[in-house]
């Protein structure tokens, strides 16, 4: 029996190379040892439980059992390859020659084998995320931004790891508190379905727009127990998010509507959870057209944007918040703005269509996050929002670009669409 202690997980590793060695299948060491630091990891992280370590060697293979008492089972996630989190159950795939979950009274255990297994033995497996007779609410949840949902869990996971980290020396409560906020998002994570984008970039642009991105309405069972989880997790990502801010961290803040989409989607399943069984949709409350940066200092007149000082063409630069720092005189004039002063320090969403509000917030959350990068740096057709908010179709490009002082911004260039093509294109739509 380990307690629930990170330093346990090198405990865990001393028991199995010790079993290994009295067996003398030292041959697998390094795979089996790799493999326990994995699943007793996750075990303490995502449930806070102490475990249990079962080893059973034979001739020529060991079998590893980790005991929990945590109910959920663990999924492996789709994250980007750059992502700082989500690769622990590919890992243990790789490691193992056969593993798996089985569901028990009051909890779970993860087993993995190594060595000389069979492989037509199978285990009793635990399909059902929640166990039949578990107690459940049925929390409804509409208009559900199901891109944002897909980066806020990739952004959310990564700032709660390291959070965690953060928040240890101080909190004997830490690890308990992330296995609780780590449940509540892997409730969503099973329940919420991911929106089929397409991989290349035209049929990304066509897949990631509304309505294709938003569900009316989902109905998502939440174990009774698990409610207060949601509180946790809104407190622990509302304080994880003030200490990124403070740059304590090294994960981004994110974009407002991430934020907000948090604060409701917790929002409504403790309400509906206490007995309040009204469905409030996802609305967005930020104003985009407000500006975001402090109007005593013109970010287009900050000397760390000297460079772009006088820009050919159409140029937009935006920083990594997303807020529109430089705008040179050729985009106002496309864009039907009269001075610099009234898209400067607003976000970039103030030009984007709402058709492509989410894919945008989505797709900044996950290159923050990860450098998830699908279409930085490639030739694009698509519209932008004018002053008068009619819409222009342009040909656009964007790319990163690191500036002396070791920021980094994203400079937009663009031109007026062919006429011809636009009108071809608008006739198809």
């Amino acid at each position: 029996m380990l307690s629930a202690d990170l330093r346990n997980v090198r405990t865990a590793r001393q028991h199995l190379r010790d079993a290994l060695a009295l067996a003398g299948l030292d041959d697998l060491t390094d795979r089996a040892a790799l493999a326990v630091t994995e699943v007793v990891t996750n075990a303490f992280v995502h449930t806070g439980t102490p475990v249990q370590l079962r080893i059973t060697t034979g001739a020529a293979m060991v079998r590893v059992e980790v005991e929990d008492g945590g109910m959920q089972h663990p999924i492996r996630r789709s994250y980007a390859d750059t992502a700082g989190t989500g690769r622990g159950l590919q890992l243990l795939a790789e490691s193992v020659d056969r593993w798996g979950t089985t569901g028990i009274q009051g909890g779970k255990f993860v087993w993995f084998e190594l060595g000389d297994v069979d492989p037509l033995m199978t285990d009793p497996a635990d399909t059902g995320r929640i166990d039949v007779g578990t107690p459940v609410v049925r929390v409804t949840l509409r208009q559900v931004p199901l891109l944002m949902h897909v980066a806020w869990q990739e952004h959310a996971a990564s700032l709660l790891r390291e959070y965690l980290l953060f928040a240890l020396s101080d909190d004997e409560d830490a690890l308990d508190k992330h296995a609780q906020a780590s449940a509540a998002m892997s409730l969503l994570h099973e329940q919420l379905p991911a929106p089929t984008l397409g991989s290349e970039p035209t049929a990304l642009m066509a897949d990631a727009v509304e309505p294709h991105v938003t569900a009316q309405e989902i109905v998502v069972d939440i174990p009774v127990s698990a409610v207060p989880y949601f509180d946790v997790l809104n407190m622990l990502l509302r304080s994880a998010i003030v200490q990124a801010r403070a740059g304590a961290l090294l994960s981004p803040p994110t974009q407002p509507e991430i934020d907000e989409m948090r604060q409701w989607l917790c929002t409504e399943v403790a309400r509906q959870g206490a007995g309040d069984r009204t469905a409030t949709p996802w609305v967005a409350r930020t104003d985009v057209r407000s500006a975001v940066l402090d109007p005593a200092e013109p970010p287009g007149q900050h000397a760390r944007y000297a460079e772009f000082a006088g820009a050919e063409g159409a140029v937009l630069v935006s920083d990594e918040a997303s807020v529109i720092v430089v705008v040179s005189a050729e985009a106002l004039g496309l864009l039907g703005y009269g001075t610099a002063d009234e898209l400067l320090g607003r976000r970039v969403l103030v030009v984007v269509p709402s058709q492509f509000h989410q894919a945008h917030i989505a797709g900044t959350t996950m290159n923050a996050t990860n450098g998830r990068d699908n279409l930085l740096a490639i030739p694009i057709r698509v519209p932008m929002v004018r002053a008068d908010a009619s819409e222009v179709l342009v040909d656009l490009e964007v790319r990163p670009h690191l500036l002396n002082d070791g920021r980094r911004v994203f400079v937009a260039r663009f031109a007026i669409a062919d006429a011809q093509t636009s009108a071809r294109e608008s006739a198809a739509r």
